[in-house]
């Protein structure tokens, strides 16, 4: 009886284990195009682009202000 009910228990399992590998996360991924992921990296890279544009603006102004200071001092 034991046997019956182990052997049941891991059948069960092994059903809930292949239908979640099935329906889980790999089918959502497939899901989403290709296309969309390739357009939002593209729309990231310019985004850090302009953020790298600025950052270097910004260290140049400070460069600017530091040199200003130690003249004045």
């Amino acid at each position: 009886m034991r046997k019956i009910l182990a052997s049941m228990l891991i059948i069960i399992v092994g059903m809930v284990c292949c239908l979640a590998l099935a329906c889980g996360p790999l089918h959502a991924q497939e899901s989403t195009g290709e296309g969309d992921v390739m357009a939002k990296l593209d729309e990231i890279s310019k985004s850090q682009e302009e953020l790298k544009t600025a950052i270097n603006s910004i260290k140049e102004e400070l460069q600017i202000i530091k040199l200003r200071v130690t003249q004045s001092q």
